[in-house]
Order: C-alpha cells, then sequence, then structure tokens
C-alpha cells in the first residue's frame, strides 16, 4: 500500500469525500488514453504490415518488355530495317493486341505466384507500377490517333515519311555534277548511295566511267545550300580492280547517281533509300537495297539482289543469268530470264512469273512453289488466287488458303492445300499427280488418251469422274479407284468436305518457248541529262567541284 500515491483530497463539501464531476472527468480521460493508444498500436501494426507487404512484393515484367519492345522497335527504325510507313500503318490497325499481350503476361505472373504459396500465403506479388500504367495510355493514344488518321477520309493517301522532314531544313535547292573517269576493261564498278536513286546503263564506248550526279539539298539560303552540295560530292576511287563510287551521308539531302559504264562491267550496287535501275550489262549484278524498287533489263549476267522493305517492288526482264532474290518486298515481276530463279523471303504484294526457262523457286512463310520450268506464267496475288498456265513439272506447291488454277502442266504434280479450291489441268506428257486439299474442292483435267491410274477420297463429299462415268453421292467417307489406258501415271487425289471432279479433254502441251538472245552491245553513249537549275563540273584531276 506504501506503493499507491494518496488519495485526492475529498472536495469541500461532499459527504464521504466523494464528487461525481472529477470522477467522470477522470474517467474520460482514461477512455480517451484507451483509444489514443488503441490508434497508435493499429497504426504502427498498419506500418508493419506495408512493409512486409512491400518486402513481399516485386515489379512485373510487362514494364521492362514494354522498354525493351519500343527500343527495338526504334532501333531497326533507325537502322532502316523497319520502315515507318510500315510500322505505323501496322501499329495503328493491331494496337490492341499490346494489351492483350500484356494481360497475358500479367495472367502468366500471377498464376506462377498463386502456385509459388507457403501456408496458403502467396510468396510473391506482382505489381504494376503508375508509369507502366501511363506508358500503356501513351501507347494506346498513340495507336488511336494513328488508326483515326488512317480511316478519315480527309487524310486518305497520307502516310509518314521520314524523306519528307528535309523540308524543315529550309529550301530545296538542286545542283548537277559531272565526273568522267577511265573504266579499265575488267573493273568492278561498287556504287554506295546512302540516300537516292541510282541508275546503271551499260553504253559507254569510250571505256570511261560518266557520272552525271543529281543533288537535293536543303537550305536557309543559296550559300548555306551550295556548302552542303560540296559536302555531298561522291569519292571516286580505284582500288586494283574495283572503281568505287562513294556518297557521302549527309542530313537532309539526296543525290541521284546516272551512271554510264562500258556494258561488261561487273556492278555492286548498295542503296538505303532509292530506287535502282540497271540495264544494258554483260556481266554479274550485285544489289541491296535498304529501301526503294529495284528494276534490270538486258542484263547478261547473274543477278544477285537483297531487298530489306516490305513496300519495295522488284523487276527483273530479259535477263541471260540466274536471279536470286532474299529479303521482304511488295510486287514482283520476272520475264524472260534464261537461268535459274531462286526468290526466298516474305513477298506481300503481287508476283508475276513469265517465260523463265530454267527451275523456279518461290518460297515464303505462307507458300513454297517449285517448277522445272515455265514456259507460261504464274501470278501469285497477294490475297488467296493463285493461278498458272504451261508449268513444265516436276511442279511442287505447298500452300495455304489459296484458290489454285494450273492449266496445261506437264510432267508430275504434287500440290497442297486447305482451305481452297484446287484446278489443275494436265497436258501431256502426263506425269504423276499428287492433290491433298483439306476444305475445298478437287477439279481435275487429264487429255483424252491418257494413261493412269486414279485414287480419289473425299470425307462429306461427292465424286464425279468422267473417265469411267462413275458418280458417287455425298457421304461420311467415299472413295474411288479405276485404271485407264496403261496406268502409267499414278494421280492420287485426297480432300475433305468438298467434292472431286475429274474431266477428260484435249489439252495442249505446253508451248516451246526460245530464249531471247543477250542485249547487243551499245554503239552510242547516253547523253548525260541536262542540268536542273545549277552545275557542277569535275574532271579527272580537279580537286573541287566549280560553280558555272
Amino acid at each position: 500500500m506504501a506503493g499507491y500515491p494518496p488519495p485526492y483530497p475529498p472536495p469541500q463539501g461532499s459527504p464521504f469525500g466523494f464528487d461525481a464531476r472529477t470522477q467522470a472527468r477522470f474517467a474520460r480521460q482514461q477512455v480517451k488514453a484507451q483509444m489514443r493508444a488503441q490508434k497508435m498500436a493499429f497504426r504502427a501494426q498498419r506500418m508493419a504490415y506495408k512493409q512486409q507487404a512491400r518486402a513481399m512484393r516485386r515489379s512485373s515484367i510487362l514494364g521492362p518488355l514494354l522498354v525493351v519492345g519500343i527500343g527495338v522497335v526504334l532501333l531497326l527504325i533507325r537502322l532502316d530495317r523497319l520502315p515507318l510507313s510500315t510500322f505505323t500503318d501496322w501499329y495503328g490497325r493491331w494496337w490492341p493486341l499490346l494489351f492483350v499481350a500484356g494481360g497475358m503476361i500479367l495472367a502468366i505472373e500471377w498464376a506462377f505466384d498463386h502456385h509459388s504459396t507457403q501456408g496458403g500465403v502467396p510468396f510473391v506479388r506482382r505489381g504494376v507500377g503508375g508509369g507502366v500504367v501511363l506508358l500503356l495510355i501513351a501507347l494506346a493514344l498513340f495507336g488511336s490517333a494513328i488508326s483515326t488518321f488512317r480511316m478519315h477520309p480527309v487524310f486518305a493517301g497520307w502516310h509518314v515519311d521520314p524523306d519528307d522532314l528535309g523540308e524543315f531544313f529550309g529550301e530545296r535547292h538542286e545542283y548537277q555534277q559531272e565526273i568522267v573517269q577511265p573504266f579499265p576493261k575488267g573493273t568492278t564498278l561498287n556504287v554506295q548511295n546512302p540516300h537516292g536513286d541510282v541508275t546503271i546503263v551499260g553504253k559507254s564506248d569510250d571505256n570511261k566511267i560518266h557520272v552525271v550526279v543529281n543533288k537535293q539539298v536543303y537550305g536557309w539560303n543559296e550559300e548555306d545550300a551550295s556548302g552542303r552540295a560540296d559536302r555531298l560530292s561522291p569519292r571516286v576511287d580505284l582500288f586494283g580492280d574495283v572503281l568505287s563510287v562513294t556518297v557521302p551521308t549527309l542530313d537532309a539531302a539526296s543525290s541521284d547517281l546516272a551512271i554510264t559504264i562500258p556494258d561488261v562491267g561487273q556492278t555492286t550496287v548498295n542503296v538505303s533509300h532509292g530506287d535502282v535501275t540497271i540495264s544494258d550489262l554483260h556481266a554479274p549484278v550485285t544489289i541491296t537495297s535498304n529501301r526503294g524498287d529495284i528494276e534490270l533489263n538486258r542484263i547478261a549476267g547473274a543477278v544477285t539482289a537483297h531487298v530489306n522493305n516490305n513496300s519495295s517492288s522488284f523487276t527483273a526482264h530479259d535477263i541471260q543469268g540466274d536471279v536470286n532474290l532474299r529479303g521482304h518486298a511488295d510486287d514482283l515481276n520476272l520475264t524472260n530470264i534464261t537461268g535459274a530463279v531462286s526468290l526466298d523471303g516474305e513477298f506481300w504484294g503481287d508476283t508475276h512469273l513469265e517465260h523463265l526457262a530454267g527451275p523456279v523457286t518461290f518460297h515464303t512463310n505462307r507458300t513454297q512453289f517449285s517448277v522445272a520450268k515455265l514456259d507460261g506464267m504464274v501470278d501469285i496475288s497477294s490475297d488467296d488466287e493463285m493461278t498458272g498456265s504451261q508449268l513444265v513439272g516436276p511442279t511442287e506447291l505447298r500452300t495455304r488458303s489459296r484458290n489454285i488454277s494450273f492449266e496445261r502442266v506437264a510432267g508430275s504434280v504434287n500440290i497442297s492445300n486447305s482451305n481452297g479450291t484446287v484446278d489443275l489441268t494436265d497436258a501431256a506428257p502426263l506425269g504423276n499427280v499428287s492433290v491433298e486439299n483439306t476444305n475445298g474442292a478437287i477439279t481435275l483435267t487429264v487429255p483424252e488418251h491418257a494413261g493412269l491410274e486414279l485414287q480419289a477420297q473425299t470425307r462429306e463429299g461427292a465424286i464425279q469422274d468422267d473417265l469411267d462415268n462413275t458418280s458417287l453421292p455425298s457421304d461420311r467417307v467415299v472413295s474411288h479407284s479405276t485404271t485407264i489406258g496403261n496406268g502409267a501415271a499414278q494421280v492420287t487425289l485426297h480432300t475433305t468436305h468438298a467434292d472431286i471432279v475429274v474431266h477428260k479433254a484435249e489439252v495442249e502441251p505446253p508451248a516451246l518457248v526460245a530464249p531471247d538472245a543477250p542485249p547487243a552491245p551499245p554503239s552510242t553513249p547516253e547523253k548525260p541529262a541536262t542540268p536542273k537549275r545549277h552545275t557542277l563540273t569535275q574532271k579527272p584531276d580537279d580537286k573541287q567541284a566549280k560553280v558555272i
């Protein structure tokens, strides 16, 4: 009892020393003190829970993946591996897939965390920060803006092109420069032009190279533009048997090269932004183009081309040699080629092949096509049509979602397709025929007096065979086999959910097409173009170009 404090003295006038007001005040003070203590304890517990949650929580991988993806796209655009116009068109259409991919990433992380539990409590928690949310909102707004821009009729035909940015550097000025140098026999021409067209013609009969440089320079005034034009002058160097024409890189400027050389000059061209046109050469040609169309005419030599732009076209006419194309391109047009043709990559436009005397190989992610010889033509559209005539086999085709129509096909044929029709007309000599189709009808026409052994089968379809006047109605599985004549050719037709029809008719064989003769050497050199505004002339011994 000695440790307790003495009681408060009783107030005056209270019986037995008791005061109700004082006791009530003391009670209220005690309750408030207890509430403050509980509140502080609750705050401390909440802070402890937050610290524990922060220790258990980890950031989602979605943010780093977005940053890496954006960096990769910007790098590809900067290196001209991904055209800005192509990317904006694609992103404007498919940008919602970004949120689908992000949601899948978060769902996978949630499933992983859900299964990594200890005592029913998740081991980790993934969080998406506010920066990632803002980035996703910005990407959504960017995609919506591009989509609106593409679909609005006011902006029809507009596109984003880095080449148009030169207008922000002032007024456009045009200059012309001429370079003439000896071109010894056996010399190989190497052209490097980062920005501008390149035209090469083998019509020089004076054993010299004639280079006409048409420059387009943006500058704030004439003096500024003239100085930039001087810096854009190409270098012409002869190292051994290689003559190099190199144009320096300069922002807001481009130079178109018109080059005339002897027709026996082997040629290598590298262009980043610009079209390439080469004609009348009796030598091999190698071209690398990151952005621009390629056109080749009357080349007596092998052609090797690398195209790295989905909107670029490739054209080759009258080529006396092999043609090898790799990369990404839009439309392809190849006619009158005596050598082997190899096309490998992704080609987004229409392909036209005509009069190809050597073996042909066409390989994309969707279509693999090969034929020993093409006396007629083959058209491969960008959507679902593939037509051809006068093919000489063996013919191999692997594709999907196409309607195929081949006429007057000689030799063996092997076709695999799905979700499309196959209409095939065979000609003599009739080889083995195999058609595997899914969800598409098969129509086969064979020569009237051909000998063959037919095996046909369809699921949920009918079979009509005019060779032996057989007609089988549609059923779950319908099979038919017959032998006509000596049965030399093996014909196998399989499909599902569609009919099979076999006809006989008088079919002419493919017409033999004689290859064109190599282009004749030119007799007179091509005259250089007329200057536009200014003219820069340079002789072999001139150090600087002069304005006249």
